[in-house]
């Protein structure tokens, strides 16, 4: 097999699995408190990770990286993908992927906020892709019996990734010498201890009685969406375009929709199937656009 045949495999991998971790996540939760379910599997994967830089000589986070490293990792690993275990007790599996995937909105108004002069094509992204919101909850907004929670998820999600966003940026403008895999492993570490220390001072140690599929689900997440998606995802940025790479964030709501229907009992309802390609349409504009922090539209995933 050629190069570019296995990048092409590596990112067919990519689109699939961190796909599927929406609906992992949610079959985890119902068993696991969100905050320490999260931290218990990044913490697995950063041990993983941890063994295979070690024994493959890579280069950790010198201590003058480590700080800003860490900050970033309590930000997206603790903060962001913590509000995102815990919403998806409330919200289908298939919104949020939706909900999450509007992280270049985000892009585009910090970098406006930040100075950076933003396109029209950047702005129109946002419009659109807060219309199609819109349409994914328009049932549970206009209607006086909301269902429990799904506007709070809706509104928390919509926040975490603005927090994912903005970390993804201060992340960006503070690069390091580091092997990437070790310093996602030491990320992943960080995020995952700092994750759990949360989760026990929230009171969740008392609720920790996890069954077999909620174990099932913290194994997949951990070697599936954190260790083989995560090297995937590197392989493919390795030896394709950026851009062709960043089609992840388009097909993974597609991968987490579909699995939500088939096997999450969630339902394909007109306003899921109108508003998921609105979404998708606005999340491509904004995150094509030109601006000074177009490669930071490509975000690289914690799942």
């Amino acid at each position: 097999m050629t190069v570019r045949a296995k990048a092409l495999a590596s990112l067919a991998a990519v689109c699939f699995f961190w796909g599927t971790t929406y609906i992992a996540i949610k079959v985890g939760v119902r068993e696991m408190p969100p905050l320490m379910f999260s931290g218990v599997r990044f913490f697995l994967a950063g041990l993983l990770l941890s063994a295979f830089c070690l024994a493959t000589g890579r280069r950790f986070p010198t201590a003058r990286d480590r700080g800003p490293l860490a900050f970033a990792a309590v930000l997206m690993m603790c903060v962001a993908n913590g509000v995102l275990a815990w919403a998806l007790q409330r919200v289908p599996s298939g919104v949020a992927s939706l909900l999450v995937a509007l992280t270049p909105l985000w892009l585009v108004v910090l970098a406006s906020a930040g100075g950076d002069r933003v396109p029209g094509r950047g702005w129109a992204g946002v419009a659109v892709g807060l219309a199609g919101m819109a349409v994914l909850l328009w049932p549970d907004l206009r209607s006086a019996q909301l269902k429990p929670g799904v506007a709070l998820g809706a509104a928390a999600l919509t926040c975490s990734t603005g927090v994912w966003a903005w970390s993804s940026l201060y992340q960006k403008r503070r690069p390091h010498a580091a092997d990437p895999f070790a310093a996602v492993a030491f990320q992943k570490l960080v995020g995952g201890v700092a994750a759990v220390l949360l989760g026990v001072l929230f009171g969740e140690a008392p609720r920790w009685h996890p069954q077999a599929d909620g174990l099932w689900a913290l194994l997949y997440l951990t070697f599936a969406g954190s260790v083989v998606g995560y090297t995937a995802y590197l392989y493919a940025l390795a030896h394709l375009p950026t851009e062709r790479v960043a089609m992840y964030a388009y097909v993974n709501p597609l991968v987490a929709v579909t699995l939500g229907i088939l096997f999450g009992g969630e339902a394909a309802d007109p306003h899921l199937l109108a508003g998921a390609p609105v979404v998708l349409v606005g999340v491509w504009l904004a995150g094509t656009a030109k601006t000074a922090q177009a490669e930071a539209a490509t975000v690289e995933s914690s799942l």
